[in-house]
């Protein structure tokens, strides 16, 4: 029973539920209604059973590519652990489970603003359910699906309490667009782009002939793609600055958010097996985070990015305890030689 548990946060990939919480959290904070803290639970469990349900989706369609790959193990349908059946169930329950959570909303805010919030649920979803379905195999499918679906729950979060978007909303998503998924994406398609080839899926990195074990160079047109994604995200940070108009928000973009965004683009040039993508994946997650949390600041203050970056720290590493096989572990990675 505890193994099935367990074979559920792998497929689950529950070491990332805060990842996806904090993107609804944060649209919630960007809106014209204050964050009770009563959300910040409905924004947890919701992405608990969204999160889970939508990456087991992914998952069984991902088992030959899985396969694959230097981690097989990670998906417990190609290892023989869960069955189809089992994993669908699980996707049918988490589904109906996600709607009526919505609806109880009713007890909180208008009928409006639920609608809204339902509609923008409902692209969100709708559009990973795509990924994982056919998705993948469509030319720049892969590469964007993630951003169209967590720019909709940005917006689920500002709906969710009854708020509006204002500017530091549209800002946020542009920051989503560009850090959270499509650089994911980035390196997700540089680290497993031989399996993907094998399994037919349509990536920038297939297309650009991108090989796993091989450095990229400074004028390869994968690296060129990712250096345009890192400079958008930067884009984005520096237009909250003219929302805050604040000199040490300057002195953080210019002092930390440019070199972390070097720093990880360096190591992603020069490093080349896939333990030393994940590490520097892991860190990306962090540093991206930390900097993208912060385009906030004019409208919340430090405090509450300060907690946020501890809610999603904090998240990851309870999430990735639940796994027997996560990819992407701290410990493992940061303690191996491989």
């Amino acid at each position: 029973m505890f193994s099935k548990l367990r074979a559920f946060a792998d497929i689950g990939r529950t070491q990332g539920i805060t990842t996806t919480a904090s993107i609804a959290i944060v649209g919630a904070l960007t809106s014209t209604v204050a964050v009770e803290w009563y959300y910040i639970i409905f924004f947890t469990l919701i992405s608990i059973i969204a999160h889970m349900a939508l990456n087991t989706y992914i998952a069984i369609g991902d088992k030959e590519l899985d396969a694959q790959t230097y981690v097989p193990s990670r998906n417990p349908l190609s290892a023989g652990i869960l069955s189809k059946k089992g994993a669908l169930f699980f996707v049918y329950g988490g589904t109906v489970t996600c709607i009526i959570l919505i609806l109880l909303l009713l007890l909180y805010i208008s009928f409006l603003s639920v609608l809204m919030c339902f509609l923008c649920f409902l692209l969100s979803y709708g559009s990973l359910l795509w990924y994982g379905w056919k998705g993948k195999k469509v030319l720049l499918s892969y590469d964007f699906t993630f951003s169209v679906s967590y720019s909709f729950f940005v917006l689920f979060g500002v709906f969710a309490i009854g708020g509006m978007p204002t500017n530091y909303t549209w800002i946020f998503i542009g920051v989503v667009i560009f850090a959270a998924t499509a650089f994911a994406q980035w390196e997700n398609g540089l680290k497993d782009a031989d399996a993907d080839r094998f399994a037919g899926v349509r990536s920038i990195a297939v297309v650009t002939q991108v090989k796993n074990n091989k450095r990229l160079s400074l004028t390869h047109p994968y690296f060129l793609y990712g250096l345009a994604l890192k400079i958008g995200f930067l884009l984005f940070c520096f237009l909250a600055l003219y929302l805050t108009k604040n000199l040490y928000f300057l002195l953080f973009l210019l002092l930390y958010g440019i070199p972390s965004q070097v720093y990880i683009m360096y190591r992603f040039l020069k490093m080349e097996r896939p333990m030393d993508h994940r590490r520097t994946i892991l860190l990306d997650v962090t540093f991206a985070a930390i900097l993208g949390y912060s385009v906030i600041f004019g409208k919340t203050g430090v405090i509450p990015i300060i907690l946020l970056i501890v809610y999603l720290i904090g998240g990851y590493l309870i999430g990735s305890q639940f796994q027997s096989n996560c990819e992407f572990k701290f410990g493992r990675i940061f303690a191996s030689k491989k």
